[in-house]
């Protein structure tokens, strides 16, 4: 039985792939997903009523220049619309894939414990048309007065900063309290309302639907969020760009005007807090928002540059073939076809990834270790571990174990494997350092009075 298209579903032109040909972004309202098509699965699908593979061939090789659609292209696209829950088919064995997928959706409550502390989302608020209500009194904000304005700010409060270095330092160092931190907290906080802000109101500005703002927590840190996924419906890649940067620009915004004000405040409580805003916006802009390596503005706005849907995942998987290319030279097709300058950008992307990530990891579960109490503290050290290093490796371990009889067969190949995972074994194993330094006392044995 021929899969039918749900009614709901939209279709929206998008900006051109990277090697230039069109693409088109496939809506599925009922859950809020988009889904990126290229050019032959647009041609498809736009033939799909047609109701069968053949009379989708001879269709797409008489109006189109596709000549070398074959019918496992078109069986290709059937299968994505089904895995996807995007077609419908009234069969008993299509009732038993649905029921097959809300079985494995379906979570333990382990898995759920695990996953709700890993990441979860609260929404607050449903601000689309509060947003709409008030977005004329912030367009002044989006003027080119005020951009020139905070450019000329921004500027001259870095010559000025320059020049009040050592007293900008020191005044860092003064604030190192426990009354600084809250201060501090208290400024991250609004800055990260005003972030939120940024993009919620540069969507509405774009005509993009803002539904929810609220918090979500990874693995129990509070970091405010704004659902934009509606921009993926833009097809001006520059809209989707102005929307990504819009919060790391407002940051920046806060920061060019805190440093220029403080350069000219006296001293006091004016001045203090002014220096508190400048520093938190330098250090959530440049440090942590710009980072392409976790999920952040820096990432999305890299895949807005390169208009490159599921960055990360892509690159992983191209990094996890040629790794595997590299020690077993199986000679299995890429999981996607670049060529050779993109596909060492993302090579050269995932593993600095990888390596970012690891480092960080390692930091937080050694954190969650210290400052929570140590029973705590351990069990919380192995989900971390366990979750973001062990649990890749292992689903890497996995698909090795899968192909060990062609591995095997590559025989030369699989000594070098063999070799670089020994190298690999001593590197963590054998001690970097012989020695011990450990804080000691000397007193003497005997004192004479």
């Amino acid at each position: 039985m021929w899969p039918t298209l749900r009614e709901e579903l939209r279709i929206y032109p998008a900006p051109a792939a990277w090697d230039g040909s069109p693409q088109w972004t496939l809506h599925d309202p009922a859950r809020n997903l988009f889904f990126r098509l290229g050019w032959v699965a647009f041609e498809i699908i736009a033939r799909w009523e047609l109701g069968a593979v053949q009379p989708i061939l001879d269709a797409l090789h008489q109006e189109s220049s596709l000549q070398e659609i074959m019918p496992a292209h078109v069986e290709e696209i059937s299968q994505f619309l089904q895995q996807h829950q995007l077609a419908l088919l009234h069969t008993p064995a299509h009732t038993r894939h649905l029921l097959q997928i809300a079985q494995r959706e379906r979570l333990s409550w382990s898995q759920w414990l695990l996953h709700h502390y890993l990441y979860f989302r609260i929404p607050l608020a449903e601000p689309d048309a509060l947003l709409q209500h008030t977005l004329p009194w912030v367009a002044p904000l989006f003027s080119p007065l005020f951009r020139w304005l905070t450019l000329a700010a921004l500027l001259s409060g870095l010559l000025l900063l320059l020049q009040q270095w050592p007293v900008f330092h020191a005044t860092l160092l003064d604030t190192l309290t426990f009354s600084g931190m809250l201060r501090y907290g208290m400024a991250i906080a609004v800055v990260k309302i005003i972030h939120e802000l940024a993009h919620a109101y540069t969507a509405k500005r774009v005509g993009c639907r803002v539904p929810t703002m609220g918090v979500a927590f990874l693995v129990l840190w509070p970091v405010l969020y704004t659902d934009v996924n509606e921009t993926w419906k833009l097809s001006r890649k520059e809209d989707r760009l102005a929307v990504s940067a819009a919060g790391m620009l407002a940051e920046l915004t806060v920061a060019a005007w805190s440093t220029l004000l403080w350069s000219f405040f006296p001293p006091g409580v004016v001045r203090d807090t002014l220096f508190v805003f400048a520093a938190v916006s330098w250090l959530s802009s440049l440090a942590i928002n710009l980072s392409p390596f976790m999920r952040f503005d820096g990432y999305f706005l890299l895949m807005d540059i390169l208009d490159m849907a599921n960055l990360h995942q892509r690159a992983f998987a191209l990094a996890r073939w040629q790794l595997r290319e590299w020690l077993f030279a199986l000679g299995v097709a890429p999981p996607e076809i670049f060529p050779s300058a993109w596909r060492w950008r993302l090579l050269i992307f995932a593993w600095a990834t990888w390596l970012y990530r690891l480092l960080l990891f390692l930091g937080i579960a050694f954190l969650v270790y210290h400052f929570f109490i140590k029973v705590v503290g351990i069990a919380l050290f192995v989900v971390e571990i366990g979750w973001f290093i062990v649990r890749p490796l292992f689903a890497e371990w996995q698909v090795w174990y899968r192909m060990r009889a062609t591995i095997l067969q590559r025989g030369g190949y699989g000594l070098r494997a063999l070799f670089v995972f020994l190298l690999l074994f001593l590197f963590l194993v054998l001690p970097w350092q012989h020695s011990v330094v450990l804080p000691a006392i000397l007193k003497p044995n005997e004192r004479i009075a």
